[in-house]
């Protein structure tokens, strides 16, 4: 499954600068905004080996690698690798948020190569397919739109 969000940045600057930190920011603030739009329901967890995002305080959704920060030319980016959690059918896939910068600047959130435990595609029009589609699809959507235009305000 790949999930795209994106959003062009106002007047093309960078809302991040191009470094390790700014990269690292990028996830920082991502998941703080997973928390945002949940009202703290879900919380991003750190460990010394990643980072769990956890409904309730103990039902680990997804558990992902360390942030992988990477800069190079106009692109500023922050990689979790998809490690594990309830709603993972298959460890692999990473979540990426990326800033490209320059003349169309703009801010990207992409889940890459994911396999939902709710995989749609093992049944459509089954239970798994409707609460993929309706239900996380829909929120990762949704928080991905959100983080990428309140980064987009100029601050």
């Amino acid at each position: 499954m790949d999930v795209t969000a994106e959003q062009p940045l106002a007047g093309g600057s960078a809302i991040v600068d191009g470094t390790e930190a700014g990269a690292s920011r990028l996830g920082t603030e991502y998941l703080a905004e997973i928390g945002r739009v949940t009202r703290g329901l879900i919380k991003p967890r750190t460990r010394t080996d990643g980072v769990d995002l956890v409904l309730g305080g103990r039902l680990i959704l997804f558990a992902f690698g360390p942030p992988e920060a990477r800069v190079g030319g106009d692109r500023t980016e922050c990689r979790f690798e998809i490690r594990g959690g309830i709603l993972v059918g298959r460890e692999g896939g990473s979540l990426v948020i990326t800033q490209h910068s320059g003349s169309a600047s703009e801010l990207i959130v992409e889940v890459d190569e994911y396999v939902p435990r709710l995989d749609p595609t093992l049944s459509r029009r089954g239970v798994r397919g409707f609460l993929y589609s309706q239900l996380q699809e829909r929120a990762h959507g949704a928080i991905s739109r959100r983080f990428v235009e309140r980064m987009a305000v100029p601050r």
